[in-house]
């Protein structure tokens, strides 16, 4: 995934549907989606699941560059090269992005306690969290998991969540569905 901005704007182009009612759907400025068609915002998660609702897609769907692959390795130095930053404060991974018609998109996500910024999100797919490093408590509607290194848990993310980082580094893979 090396620019999906680019990606985003190729799947609206041939859609043939205008930016402003692209960012309309999603809830977004025209100059918003214009900054991340540009490559000047990295979308977060809950910005690309809007965007894909809009585009009448999937996240992997936008995510993807190749879809001839039937086989994507990321090694831990490209997966480290490859994390971007997102406005909400933690750094994400899309692994597989050149697999095509994925049935599922794994993340990897990073963040630093200090720089995490707490929102809540929800988006139309299940999701699986295992906690590779750190802590964090996951709210889930009006429910409350501590989960540490080690600890998994799959949850319906059409309700709202929220991650708090509990310890200074977190790093969690994220398996939606």
């Amino acid at each position: 995934m090396k620019d999906i901005g680019i990606h985003i704007k190729k799947i609206r182009l041939q859609q043939r549907r205008l930016q402003q009612e692209v960012a309309d759907a999603c809830g977004f400025t025209k100059s918003h989606l214009s900054k991340i068609e540009n490559g000047k915002v990295v979308p977060s998660l809950g910005a690309l699941d809007k965007i894909a609702e809009a585009l009448h897609t999937k996240i992997s769907t936008l995510l993807e560059e190749n879809l001839y692959e039937e086989v994507v390795v990321n090694t831990r130095k490209e997966t480290e090269q490859g994390l971007m930053k997102t406005a909400k404060g933690y750094s994400m991974f899309p692994f597989a992005s050149d697999y095509g018609q994925k049935k599922m998109q794994p993340f990897f996500f990073r963040t630093k306690r200090d720089d995490h910024k707490l929102h809540t999100t929800a988006h139309e797919s299940e999701e699986f969290f295992y906690i590779l490093k750190g802590e964090i408590i996951l709210k889930v509607g009006a429910r409350e998991y501590h989960l540490k290194e080690g600890d998994g848990i799959y949850f319906n993310a059409r309700i709202e969540h929220q991650t708090i980082p509990l310890s200074e580094d977190v790093e969690i893979l994220d398996i939606m569905v």
